[in-house]
């Protein structure tokens, strides 16, 4: 069976490479280190918690299996949304308590304000596109659910506004949506610049990182943790486990606490100003409310990216691109033709039912996981609040209370299970969409 971490080791080409500075230099490790912090995972959360971890004077060496970006980290949609989890804010009261779920929307919130000025502080060109990220309701049901959380986010004054079915058309370029909402707060930028400059800050601030280096056993000793390379080890007191969707088995259980799922972004050669002009006019992105989520964002350069089609559990594999292609022109049919440049895959974690989650495994092994598709947003923060733990704040004070790993229930199913549901959601969201357009509706 095909698991992330086996996937090729030379990076994807993806639409960020121009924008994305070039690559980092961290030689594989060898011999034998010792460290306050030893970090697997060069990604958000384990670049993010190096940084942070050395600035309060901690001697840190991150340990990645490739090169910086390789991962989750340089494949995503490059969306920084508003929000903490998958959870409704609503949701989040209820799931955390009043004061630690309010706590945690305001980071969700605040998010892309974060980002934005770890990128100033540092002088990271993440290429930000700013005017908000819409989420456009597929059924009347979903644009009530939307209604509802905008209406939360308005009480507080953020700047959240509700799109009729008139103003949503406007904003996206597309009257096939019953409306939506548009979180202003919310930008897109170039993921690939920013882990990269992340990593390049963290050099700056004294973290050894080392590339190219698969870690293959964690043990603990009598100063702390061991991990170890073929060609090296790190000894530190705190081990941080910074893998997510790329988990493996270094620590027996953790992998089958989620569920990754392949996702495939494609990209067009550049459309024709005019017709460019129409698609996304001032908003960042587009994200819609089907089971199947698709999103689609236009580049500077009038380059279209957009969903690759069904998601996955496999192998890497050429994508459906002209079913990919022709959803993009049920949705903008002011386009007439639409060139195909490239496409790239990569993981995200799903199956669980809320977000991130905190786990102190052992004494002085801690893990951030499970960002189910809030990585860009919140792996920064999650990876702030891992040197945080390590710094001496109480557990009280964390976004997220620290818990034991759960495994995913019928995790040994997951793929025949998950491919199933997979179809079965994807055709759903299409009678969905054939039966809103004829005047019927069904459930959200």
């Amino acid at each position: 069976m095909s698991e992330p971490y086996d996937d090729p080791g030379m990076p994807p080409r993806t639409i960020y490479d121009a924008g994305g500075g070039p690559p980092v230099a961290a030689p594989p490790l060898k011999g034998d280190l010792s460290a306050d912090i030893a970090i697997v995972g060069g990604g958000f959360v384990g670049l993010s918690a190096a940084l942070h971890a050395a600035e309060a004077g901690a001697r840190v060496v991150v340990v990645e299996a490739n090169e910086i970006g390789w991962g989750a980290a340089g494949r995503n949609a490059g969306h920084v949304s508003a929000h903490a989890t998958k959870l409704e804010p609503q949701q989040v009261l209820q799931v955390y308590g009043p004061e630690r779920g309010a706590r945690l929307n305001a980071a969700g919130a605040g998010a892309p304000a974060f980002v934005e000025e770890l990128a100033r502080r540092y002088g990271i060109d993440i290429q930000p596109v700013r005017g908000g990220i819409i989420a456009a309701a597929h059924t009347p049901a979903a644009f009530e659910n939307y209604r509802r959380r905008a209406e939360f986010w308005q009480a507080q004054g953020a700047p959240v506004d509700i799109l009729d079915r008139g103003q949503a058309a406007a904003e996206i370029g597309s009257g096939r949506y019953v409306g939506g909402i548009i979180d202003r707060r919310a930008i897109a930028i170039n993921p690939l610049a920013f882990v990269r400059g992340l990593a390049r800050a963290a050099l700056a601030a004294g973290v050894q990182i080392h590339g190219h280096s698969r870690v293959t056993t964690l043990q603990r000793n009598a100063t702390g943790w061991r991990i170890a390379t073929a060609a090296g080890s790190v000894t530190a007191g705190h081990a941080l486990l910074c893998t997510n969707a790329y988990t493996d088995d270094l620590w027996p259980g953790l992998r089958r606490t989620i569920v990754p799922v392949r996702s495939y972004q494609v990209w067009s050669h550049p459309l024709s100003d005019n017709v460019a002009r129409s698609i996304l006019p001032n908003a960042a992105a587009v994200l819609d409310s089907g089971r199947l989520p698709s999103a689609v964002r236009r580049h500077a350069d009038n380059r279209l990216q957009f969903g690759g089609g069904l998601p996955g559990f496999g192998a890497e594999h050429t994508p459906d691109l002209a079913s990919a292609v022709r959803r993009v022109k049920e949705l903008y049919p002011q386009i007439d033709k639409i060139e195909v440049e490239n496409w790239w895959s990569g993981w995200v974690t799903r199956g669980i039912d809320d977000g991130w989650r905190l786990h102190e495994l052992a004494p002085g092994l801690l893990t951030a996981i499970a960002c189910n598709g809030r990585g860009v947003a919140m792996g920064p923060l999650m990876g702030r609040e891992l040197a945080r733990y390590i710094g001496g704040t109480p557990e009280r004070d964390l976004l997220v209370p620290l818990s034991q790993p759960r495994p995913v229930f019928g995790y040994a199913l997951r793929k025949p299970v998950g491919t199933a549901l997979v179809h079965y959601y994807g055709w759903l969201d299409r009678t969905t969409a054939r039966r809103v357009r004829a005047g019927r509706t069904m459930p959200a």
